[in-house]
């Protein structure tokens, strides 16, 4: 018995001492330093942190370890002052920049919106882009254009040759789409009606309320508008990540990511091709190499978008390109985007 009263006067001096240590903050400093063991930093590490939150002008310090506002501000910070020190290159800069950017993912991960899905079609969007697949016939690329609690309508499937006799409706098909900060899906409906609406033609497809959720997101990717230069590789080992001396094919960069990069080319891609895509971010040189694994292609534009899976980039390479997907880096610069080539791209 006085044991079990020991322990309670304990715990309770404890959360007293806690709750006078934090005053009007809302986490108290033994909160902050034994949530920084339990992600992972040093005590020196989250020391560092909580006094570059404060050069920050972070309102509340102690809540930087919870907060992705708060956490970004010091990255910002951390990352201009390692720059102005000539340090960013170093490999305990590199070290400990990369375990801030680690626990900013996780951080972001762990919001709501990541972990919640969609289990019926009925919640898919207009402009959602979808790949529609037809057995024995071929994948074709289309938009979502309408949904209502019927059926949803899609643009008419482009990017492959169509056999003669082949006939929209009444076939089955599987739909795959990517839908934005989640993951992809997956589905198998009927095509209800193959028409035109004021002179478009367009295909309604049954809705599915068994929607299969595939390849949530690993990383977090940010849509872009920025000026590149294409170039094939033979392979991709070796200087994967060395800048090229001569331009290469006019491209632009659609959105980008840690594990990859989407790019817009004049002409028809193919998937397999190995590459590289080279650009600027306001001062930091972006350099991007992997395998194309998907491509969508225009007809009427003759434009290919290839999505090209990275090669695991190096710390620096890879903390630059997190950066600008957390949006801590310096900046663009206010870059225009230039016409694409209309040379032929393929292996």
């Amino acid at each position: 018995m006085v044991n079990l009263l020991l322990i309670l006067v304990v715990v309770l001096l404890f959360v007293t001492l806690t709750l006078l240590l934090r005053g009007d903050r809302r986490f108290s400093p033994l909160e902050y330093y034994a949530r920084g063991k339990e992600v992972g930093f040093a005590f020196q590490e989250a020391r560092a942190i909580l006094e570059m939150s404060r050069i920050a002008g972070v309102t509340d310090p102690t809540a930087t370890l919870w907060s992705i506002r708060e956490l970004d501000s010091c990255i910002k910070a951390f990352d201009k002052k390692f720059r102005a020190e000539g340090k960013e290159r170093d490999r305990s800069t590199l070290h400990f920049m990369e375990k801030l950017y680690a626990f900013r993912k996780r951080l972001e991960f762990e919001q709501p919106k990541y972990k919640s899905g969609i289990a019926s079609s009925r919640f898919i969007r207009p402009n959602q882009r979808v790949r529609v697949l037809v057995e024995g016939v071929g994948v074709y690329s289309s938009t979502v254009i309408d949904s209502n609690e019927r059926y949803l309508v899609i643009s008419y499937p482009v990017g492959g040759r169509i056999p003669s006799g082949f006939q929209w409706k009444g076939s089955k098909v599987s739909v795959y789409f990517w839908r934005q900060e989640d993951a992809g899906y997956i589905f198998d409906t009927y095509v209800l009606e193959d028409l035109r609406i004021r002179d478009i033609p367009v295909l309604q497809l049954g809705h599915s309320e068994s929607l299969l959720r595939t390849q949530k997101r690993k990383s977090l990717r940010v849509r872009s508008r920025m000026p590149a230069y294409l170039y094939l590789l033979k392979r991709l080992e070796g200087a994967y990540e060395k800048p090229e001396r001569v331009p290469g094919l006019k491209c632009i960069v659609e959105d980008l990511s840690e594990d990859g990069v989407s790019v817009l080319i004049g002409g028809r891609g193919k998937t397999g091709l190995l590459v590289k895509a080279q650009f600027y971010i306001g001062d930091d040189q972006i350099v991007i190499s992997g395998t194309v694994k998907g491509i969508e292609y225009d007809v009427e534009k003759k434009q290919s978008l290839l999505h090209v899976e990275a090669m695991l980039p190096s710390p620096r390479m890879r903390n630059m390109i997190r950066s600008h997907v957390y949006n801590v880096g310096p900046g663009d610069g206010g870059i225009s985007v230039p016409e694409l080539d209309e040379r032929p791209f393929s292996g």
